[in-house]
């Protein structure tokens, strides 16, 4: 068959029909799937930077509230406290009193 091999037609001349365009179109399908991905992920980390801000926020304002109810009990605990020693010193001068009011007696 080395004859069969001279009598073909070259190769040179016949036509080529180049297998890129599939490539590209592999390519361009996996561009659009990753910008696709990408746009939504970006959504979803914009709309979890809000939520994550709204919460900061308000977190920020219960920690200011909690913050002046903490404020007005500590001022209230001095006050009770000195209430409390006020009354102390009471009951030992009506203690006192009485004691001497018995001796009188």
């Amino acid at each position: 068959a080395p004859q069969d091999y001279f009598d073909a037609a070259p190769t040179f001349k016949q036509s080529y029909a180049p297998q890129s365009g599939e490539i590209f179109g592999i390519l361009k399908q996996m561009q659009e799937t990753m910008e696709k991905d990408l746009a939504e992920i970006t959504a979803t980390e914009e709309a979890a930077i809000k939520d994550f801000e709204a919460m900061m926020a308000a977190k920020a304002k219960e920690t200011e509230s909690l913050g002046g109810a903490i404020e007005a009990k500590t001022e209230r605990l001095g006050k009770v406290g000195i209430e409390i020693v006020e009354l102390k010193e009471e009951v030992s001068d009506t203690t006192k009193a009485m004691e001497d009011d018995k001796k009188f007696l």
